[in-house]
């Protein structure tokens, strides 16, 4: 049986400059979206920042060089969803909502993985 699905490469995962060896993964924070690098930076925000990096390559607006969304007639930004494309791993991004915490307006952003496996037994 043959498949259109393709594996992820590092860099759409992690962001440009990640390298791996046999023991050392190393992504570079200014390459992870959203992210504000700093000696400091909270796992929490790491992982989303990872996240948001990856979600690039499964959903997102087209763009031009210069980072601007290219428009239909009706003047609508142009969308891609790549999220069925690939082999092992899935990514859903869900809309956007606001949140009060302790007095505190938060927006959640919310995206949903979905992970497989090969199944080796056939």
């Amino acid at each position: 049986m043959t498949t259109n699905l393709q594996s992820l490469s590092l860099t759409q995962l992690f962001g440009e400059g990640t390298f791996q060896d046999a023991s050392v993964l190393i992504i570079q924070k200014a390459s992870l979206l959203r992210l504000s690098p700093s000696v400091n930076n909270a796992a929490e925000s790491l992982l989303v920042a990872i996240l948001i990096t990856a979600l690039n390559s499964f959903q997102g607006t087209i763009t031009d060089e210069n980072n601007q969304s290219i428009s239909d007639e009706n003047n609508q930004s142009i969308t891609f969803d790549n999220s069925e494309a690939f082999e092992l791993i899935k990514l859903i991004e869900w809309k956007a909502f606001q949140i009060l915490r302790n007095n505190q307006k938060y927006i959640n952003n919310q995206i949903i993985v979905e992970g497989y496996t090969i199944d080796v037994t056939n």
